[in-house]
């Protein structure tokens, strides 16, 4: 009896057969992921275009003073050396006021140094308008004094800082007060 014995016909060159489905899935799969590497790429081009629409839609502008040598300044208060940076329509520097032109949430920061050495403390004091106190730092004989923090102000706000005394300012860039809208 001679048997012989044949493979199977599923092997062709010692393989399996490429079924023509897997030949077909081939190019639905290359499409697949080139279409998610290009997604992937995407993503991260609109959240950074959507976060600088973002961004730009908040004004940033910078107002930042300095004193100002002043003959004719009334006892207390400062007059500044207002620079204002991408201010247009916002706010208007005017003296020793600050004039807010756009309401809004802004950032307020202020800085008193007082070099001479006193044996009373000293205040600095930032008002919206004349009556409204917004906010006050105290300090002990000399040094510096400062505060900053957020506030909602108004178009047609009027803001200034006051000392509680008449002593000449030493160190004139080591004092000043300023705002960013946030």
């Amino acid at each position: 009896m001679t048997s012989t014995v044949e493979a199977p016909a599923m092997l062709e060159d010692g393989n399996a057969p490429k079924s023509r489905r897997s030949m077909r899935l081939r190019p639905a799969f290359y499409a697949l992921m080139f279409v998610l590497i290009i997604i992937s790429a995407l993503v991260p081009i609109i959240f950074c275009l959507l976060s600088l629409n973002i961004i730009n839609q908040h004004t940033i502008l910078s107002v930042l003073s300095s004193v100002k040598e002043s003959s004719t300044q009334k006892a207390g208060y400062l007059n500044w050396d207002w620079k204002l940076e991408h201010c247009n329509g916002m706010v208007q520097g005017l003296g020793e006021y600050l004039i807010i032109q756009q309401s809004g949430n802004y950032f307020i920061y202020a800085q008193l140094y007082r070099e001479k050495t006193l044996n009373d403390s000293f205040t600095l004091v930032l008002y919206k308008d004349h009556q409204i106190l917004l906010n006050q730092a105290m300090g002990h004989e000399n040094g510096t004094i400062n505060f900053a923090r957020p506030f909602y102000l108004q178009e047609g706000d009027k803001l200034y800082c006051k000392k509680n005394d008449d002593v000449d300012i030493g160190l004139r860039n080591q004092t000043y007060w300023g705002l960013f809208k946030i």
